[in-house]
């Protein structure tokens, strides 16, 4: 498959079925540690993508939010995904962020196309289009957040 234009919107429905899915796949590997996220949802507002669960620690379900923006990186080739806040129950700041990239750091070190500086991991688009057969003749140009929509321009 060669993608060389592309214009995408989805929906706050759509990333969440597509979570969803990924979710539940992911637990019949990684059982454990998915166990302890329930409810994962996306909410898409004023340009931030925000991440929601609830995470089983002892007896009680914490509730966990998650600021996330998107931007293109690398004249297009790339695409940047910066957690700006983070909050579990009622703590949050930067603490929290820097442990949790921390750990992204170490389980992203040596896969190709992906890596991370300080709170922002990096995807090289093609790198990891190439690992699924798929050829990008394009550049991400744009990326916005508006009324509940992910809008995507790649060409």
């Amino acid at each position: 498959m060669i993608i060389s234009k592309l214009a995408l919107t989805l929906t706050e429905d759509d990333i969440n079925s597509g979570l969803a899915a990924a979710f539940a796949k992911m637990a019949e590997t990684q059982g454990e540690a998915l166990k302890k996220v329930k409810d994962p949802k996306v909410a898409l507002k004023d340009g931030t993508l925000i991440f929601k669960c609830k995470a089983s620690m002892g007896f009680l379900p914490v509730p966990v939010e998650a600021q996330i923006r998107l931007s293109p990186a690398q004249d297009g080739t790339a695409l940047d995904i910066t957690l700006a806040k983070v909050s579990l129950a009622m703590m949050g700041g930067d603490a929290i962020a820097g442990q949790l990239m921390g750990q992204l750091a170490t389980a992203v070190a040596g896969k190709p196309g992906l890596s991370v500086a300080g709170n922002t991991l990096t995807v090289a688009l093609r790198t990891l289009a190439d690992l699924r057969g798929i050829v990008l003749g394009g550049r991400l140009n744009d990326i916005a957040i508006v009324n509940g929509t992910l809008a995507l321009d790649f060409s």
